[in-house]
């Protein structure tokens, strides 16, 4: 199958999580209640693009799983346009943590509570991030990747740093493949939560093109004299620079207006198609910002960022970005024991939008079970004021 088929499919893929999330924001009582009570935000764009963000990642992943199963190496999505998908939507989130969070810190006058900011973060992370490590570890024991002795405690310890320390192998066995590597991005999302309450200063009126300024001189000095790549870091700062660009409020205006929406996404496609930097490349994320900026101010694209079904895949986002690999690991090992390594490329799409469909009620559960309580929690919110629909809804983390 050409790139075209190949790109086809990976939007088979897209769009069996958004039909789920469609079914499930309508007749879930527990999503159908939270998007209702959600309904009031400023950011509600956001949600319906970090939705987006998410199912980029996966079309990513469902690719490269799919080169796996045929050929046993890792990289390769076999479309340009899916290949491109995963750095672009982890760029996304980026911007989103990096958003929301500068505009806390201007809201704060530049004082952020360090002890319930970082308590917030844990459990936002946390609680999702253990509940994912323990499905991994059991799928590398139960088939004999890692082996249980005295060494496995030690060496599994660092599974438990929620993404600050790098996973590295497990008895010889590279531990991330089976959720696709995707915890690394936690390293980054970390560092910008640990400085920010020492950064946050720069937040009130127009200091942080200073701290850009300074930023991306140290990244170009670490980068050309020291040979030290921060490119993923500087992405956080297009983000950070949104909330003082959108106090000018005529700007604001003329960014939710339909034709900035068709601007903004023109100049994405023309950004991207004319790039000749690697993907995760601070050049390539740029591309995203017009999409980013435009959503920001409140532009939702013709009324699809705030669909019911991007809403609630926004709302199970961190569920999807952290679960999806797992889900498509199983899968390939699955095909592989039944001697169907070779399968068609349209047999294997049907299947992993069939397995999507599965993926997306499973991580509608995990944020319902499993987040939705915590991050109740860590914003104390009662929960039975919060199940009355009394209150706004928590915005989910943009992980």
């Amino acid at each position: 199958m050409n790139f075209v088929g190949t790109t086809a499919g990976g939007m088979a893929v897209g769009l069996a999580i958004i039909a789920t999330c469609a079914v499930i924001s309508r007749f879930n009582p527990f999503y159908r209640r939270e998007l209702a009570a959600d309904a009031g935000r400023r950011e509600l764009s956001l949600d319906g693009l970090r939705g987006i963000a998410a199912l980029m990642v996966v079309m990513h992943h469902a690719a490269m799983f799919r080169n796996s199963l045929r050929t046993g190496e890792w990289g390769n999505t076999g479309s340009p346009v899916l290949l491109a998908c995963g750095p672009g939507g982890v760029h996304l989130f980026f911007m989103l943590t990096a958003f929301l969070f500068w505009s806390k810190a201007r809201a704060a006058a530049g004082k952020l509570k360090i002890a319930k900011l970082w308590r917030g973060r844990v459990y936002r992370i946390g609680p999702l991030y253990f509940f994912s490590v323990a499905l991994i570890m059991t799928i590398a024991i139960g088939t004999g990747k890692v082996r249980v002795g005295a060494g496995l405690l030690k060496s599994a310890g660092k599974l438990l740093g929620m993404g600050l320390i790098p996973w590295g192998q497990i008895g010889g066995f590279k531990i991330g493949d089976i959720n696709a590597g995707v915890v690394w991005t936690l390293w980054y999302e970390w560092g910008f939560y640990l400085a920010l309450p020492f950064i946050a200063w720069f937040a009130m009126g127009r200091r942080v093109f200073w701290l850009a300024a300074a930023t991306y001189a140290a990244a170009f000095c670490a980068q050309f004299w020291l040979g030290i790549s921060t490119q993923p870091a500087l992405v956080f700062m297009l983000g950070m620079l949104c909330p003082v660009l959108l106090d000018n409020e005529p700007l604001r205006v003329q960014l939710r207006s339909p034709v900035a929406a068709v601007i903004a996404f023109a100049a994405m496609l023309l950004l991207a198609i004319s790039n000749p930097a690697p993907l995760l490349s601070f050049r390539f994320a740029f591309s995203m910002f017009p999409i980013f900026l435009v959503a920001a101010a409140g532009n939702n694209f013709g009324g699809l960022l705030v669909q019911p079904a991007l809403r609630c895949l926004g709302a199970i986002s961190y569920s999807l970005y952290l679960l999806h690999g797992i889900v498509f690991y199983v899968l390939i090992n699955l095909l592989k024991a039944a001697g169907h390594a070779a399968l068609p490329e349209i047999s294997y799409w049907a299947i992993a939008a069939t397995t999507a469909i599965a993926l997306s009620a499973f991580c509608a559960a995990t944020y319902r079970w499993i987040e939705f309580p915590f991050l109740s929690q860590s914003h104390k919110i009662p929960m039975a004021a919060r199940n009355a629909a009394t209150t706004p809804a928590v915005a989910p983390s943009a992980l």
